[in-house]
């Protein structure tokens, strides 16, 4: 059984920031000075004070050996349900349950994975304490047919298709309920979202509306 994942930060606002193509540093060092930032898997190359790091994919962290520069908590997830195991040749990595591709897992040693990245970083929020989530780099899409701020990934790692980005869009639905029911608000402060699951608005206003 994994080790479950501490209540860092109850009641609190959350930033999860994911690697889309419009996320800047600009915006990042705004939401650092009000709240607390998860980065998703690239997002790290601009938020490497994050205290937290997640990513669902097992290749990227085999890829980037763990992300050893990283200080803060790195957290990743099982390869397929069920599954909770470490992951070869990336030490250091807090790995949780896979517990299913739907909804949102309330018991801290678990993650529901919608089948990419920035969805499970949302359920590590919650488990985090987030009473309020703001998104960022949660395109969910191509802008001038880049898919990330940084370009490409490098060879090795995959790129998401339309259709992934099809399914990904599909499976934020499954969160609104359980979010709801925890009284858990989100807000997308991603320019140029596809994502229609939750509100959305301008990161500043993001904030105001997350006091």
């Amino acid at each position: 059984m994994p080790e479950p994942i501490a209540r860092r930060w109850p009641d609190e606002t959350i930033v999860c920031a994911a690697s889309g193509p419009t996320l800047t540093a600009e915006d990042l060092a705004y939401a650092r000075r009000r709240a607390h930032v998860v980065a998703v898997s690239d997002a790290v190359r601009l938020a490497p004070w994050a205290p937290v790091l997640y990513s669902s994919d097992r290749r990227w962290w085999h890829y980037y050996a763990g992300a050893p520069e990283f200080r803060g908590h790195k957290v990743g997830v099982g390869w397929k349900l069920g599954d909770s195991s470490p992951i070869p040749r990336a030490p250091g990595i807090h790995v949780l349950e896979h517990t299913g591709p739907e909804g949102l897992e309330l018991v801290s040693t678990g993650l529901r994975t919608g089948g990419h990245s920035g969805y499970a970083a949302i359920n590590l929020a919650v488990h985090l304490g987030a009473r309020r989530i703001v998104l960022l780099g949660y395109t969910c899409g191509r802008v001038g047919g880049a898919s990330h701020f940084f370009g490409r990934h490098p060879s090795g790692l995959e790129e998401s298709t339309d259709q992934h980005y099809a399914a990904f869009r599909r499976a934020y639905d499954a969160l609104v309920a359980p979010l709801a029911e925890l009284g858990v608000a989100v807000i997308n402060a991603t320019p140029g979202s596809t994502i229609t699951a939750f509100p959305c608005a301008p990161l500043m206003a993001a904030f105001r509306e997350a006091a």
